[in-house]
């Protein structure tokens, strides 16, 4: 084998190469790729997430209590913060460099024999085979983009989840609301059990319509189950069969309230196909669940909220997290100091200034810069043609925006970092090697 094959990096810079090639939304490459590898993921039983927002945070949330519960849990999710690895998870533990590299070599090899595949269907085809080869004894995949065309929607799993339903990825996924949801709801299979978040119409007629043409019974928020919160950080749970009360979930906020629901409803599907989850297991993995980057705060130099918000549905759900943090400081109309923002836009139909404007007036400072990483970002050029405050900084490098915000901000202050989650992630890197801790 050739000295380069040994090399970490190499393997890495082989598969970063792939992001360029764009999202390729089908099937028909991962079918192909899974069938040459033997079709590893009929290897194991999985459940499948989908949603415009929170499907990361309820896969995590469902692979922390199934941990909790003694299973042996792989998590595959998207996209990482700081390190390809974090997408592959069995409990607490990442995929090592070294089955990393081995997983993209063996691929290369039947790339190099003709077969095709996306950035995400590389890493997903990584994830089948790498869970295969460990002996899981459940998978939870977090799909990438839709459900329908997914690179993921090559599973029959045992449980369906579908968080909730707003305009993303329009240029891929459709124009409408509806629209969207028909591509969310191709994820669910011929009688395989359904959770949902979506409440609103014309989103939640679409998932129903087709549960009802796949046979696949349905279990939604507020009619089958539900969460009740109390004070700031204590959740009530109250299910078919689970009735749990003082949930202390580790993700804060009313939106991690309602996904950590929607995990415990999955797992009460998985309890009646004969998966042993109990009352204490569910508590545990909701406490212990780690999910970094989203809703997290830091200390240092200053307090810093890291959130991966980078959509309006998600803004709405971070702005009513800020609204929280206010209320526990006990200065309901305290603006916080600064806002250090990015966005990317793939599909070039993001309403950038939006998106900025939902929390823009929470802020005495707004710094804008571009986000690092393989997506195409909305450049500082985009940000000056636009309707923007005229008091914003602009700065293009994301490490000297840091520096200005961190400049700025005295040990009370607060700093939110937002818009993308390529920019939250390098800067939670560089944050804690500055000796920033998690609060």
């Amino acid at each position: 084998m050739p000295l380069h094959k040994h090399n970490f990096k190499a393997a890495l810079a082989y598969l970063d190469k792939f992001q360029f090639h764009g999202f390729r939304l089908g099937l028909e490459r991962m079918t192909s790729i899974l069938n040459a590898l033997g079709s590893p993921e009929k290897s194991y039983p999985c459940l499948h997430v989908a949603g415009t927002n929170g499907k990361g945070s309820v896969s995590a949330i469902i692979a922390s209590i199934l941990h909790a519960a003694g299973y042996r849990t792989g998590l595959y999710t998207s996209p990482h913060l700081s390190s390809l690895r974090e997408r592959f998870r069995i409990g607490d533990t990442m995929i090592s460099e070294e089955e990393l590299k081995e997983q993209i070599w063996r691929i290369k090899d039947f790339l190099e024999r003709g077969y095709e595949l996306s950035y995400f269907e590389f890493t997903t085809a990584i994830a089948m085979v790498w869970f295969a080869e460990q002996g899981v004894d459940l998978v939870i995949f977090e799909t990438g983009l839709g459900g329908r065309l997914d690179a993921t929607n090559i599973v029959t799993p045992m449980v369906s989840v579908i968080t909730n339903v707003s305009l993303e990825h329009q240029a891929f996924l459709g124009s409408s609301i509806s629209e969207i949801a028909r591509e969310k709801a191709g994820i669910i299979k011929k009688g395989v059990p359904v959770i949902t978040g979506v409440g609103e119409q014309p989103a939640l007629s679409m998932i129903l319509n087709r549960c009802l043409e796949m046979k696949a019974p349905v279990w939604e928020l507020g009619r089958d189950f539900d969460i009740e919160e109390h004070g700031n950080s204590g959740i009530d749970y109250k299910g078919e069969f689970l009735k749990i009360n003082g949930l202390c979930p580790a993700l804060k906020g009313r939106h991690q309230a309602v996904n950590a629901g929607l995990a415990i409803a999955a797992c009460e599907r998985l309890i009646k196909q004969g998966f042993r989850v109990t009352d204490t297991a569910v508590r545990n993995g909701c406490r212990d669940v780690y999910w970094p980057g989203r809703g997290e705060l830091l200390k240092g130099s200053c307090r810093v909220l890291l959130d991966g918000a980078h959509n309006l549905g998600g803004l709405r759900s971070l702005k009513g997290l800020l609204g929280r943090l206010n209320t526990t400081q006990g200065d309901k109309d305290r603006n916080f100091h600064t806002l250090l923002w990015a966005c990317s836009d793939e599909g070039g139909d993001k309403d950038f200034v939006a998106m900025l404007r939902q929390i823009s007036s929470l802020f005495g400072q707004i710094i804008i810069t571009e986000p690092p990483g393989p997506r195409a970002p909305v450049t500082l050029e985009r940000w000056i043609g636009s309707d923007i405050p005229k008091d914003v900084t602009l700065e293009q490098n994301w490490q000297k925006a840091l520096n200005k915000a961190l400049l700025n901000c005295n040990k009370e202050d607060l700093l939110c970092v937002a818009g993308s989650l390529y920019l939250v992630g390098a800067v939670r890197e560089e944050l804690m090697e500055r000796e920033f801790v998690c609060i």
